[in-house]
């Protein structure tokens, strides 16, 4: 709700100047029929600039939906870690089995409540590191008391681990600032000269360039949501199934 706001707020702001555009325009140079009668070759070459951007625009978007996609299942899949820690930790002694779960539910604490803000803020957080050392700890006792248990426990660990890590990569690496920019920059030239091709019909002429406005405000509104997976937005990864697996350790 919050994107289609702001793309409403766009399409009256664009509404608004190009009316005005067209009614007052003479007064500071803006004849659309000069612009008619003297396009030449300037169709072709918007032409070609829209389809540059076009192919780069989807590069980008294509690029960054597949770190979404990795990020989300990253995720996903240190929740599954968790919980097979979870479960065969159950079949240990009751002190140690009772010392995993609180470990465990540590751990999911420190990454709801301070590791998700931080990564959000694009700064990795360091206190879950001693948790993970206390996990160390507790995957040798495990061995100890039974070899079988204890490896499959390390298996998930370093599974746990190894999806913890590509979650990390993948929070808090944006896209490159210049590539941000040549989106921003190339997006804008499309909309600013599509006011060059003129169109003498008023209203087909405004549904040309509305079109052009909408979908240009559209593409960059995705590769911003899209490079900022934490933040509140229509592609956000929240820390809902860390919770909803908190929440049952706790209660079992």
């Amino acid at each position: 709700m919050k994107s289609l706001s702001k793309l409403l707020l766009i399409i009256i702001a664009f509404s608004v100047f190009f009316f005005g555009l067209r009614f007052y325009g003479q007064y500071i140079g803006y004849d659309i029929g000069t612009l008619v009668s003297d396009l030449g070759g300037l169709t072709y070459l918007y032409s070609t600039v829209g389809t540059i951007f076009a192919v780069f625009a989807a590069f980008v978007i294509i690029s960054e939906s597949q770190d979404w996609s990795r990020l989300s299942v990253a995720s996903k899949d240190e929740v599954r870690d968790l919980n097979e820690l979870f479960l065969w930790s159950k079949r240990l002694s009751k002190p140690l089995s009772e010392k995993c779960s609180q470990t465990i539910q540590q751990y999911l604490e420190t990454v709801i409540d301070k590791e998700w803000k931080s990564l959000r803020e694009g700064s990795e957080s360091a206190e879950t590191e001693s948790i993970i050392s206390t996990f160390h700890d507790l995957l040798i006792l495990a061995s100890k008391e039974n070899l079988d248990i204890g490896a499959h426990m390390f298996t998930s660990f370093n599974e746990l681990l190894s999806h913890r890590a590509i979650r990390i990569e993948y929070s808090c690496q944006p896209l490159p600032a210049i590539l941000k920019f040549t989106v921003f920059l190339v997006d804008v030239a499309v909309i600013g000269l599509s006011l060059f091709i003129g169109v003498k019909n008023l209203w087909l002429d405004f549904m040309f360039m509305l079109c052009i406005v909408t979908l240009g405000s559209v593409i960059l509104m995705v590769v911003d949501d899209l490079d900022n997976p934490l933040r509140p937005g229509e592609w956000c990864l929240t820390s809902n199934g860390h919770q909803r697996l908190l929440n049952n350790i706790r209660r079992s």
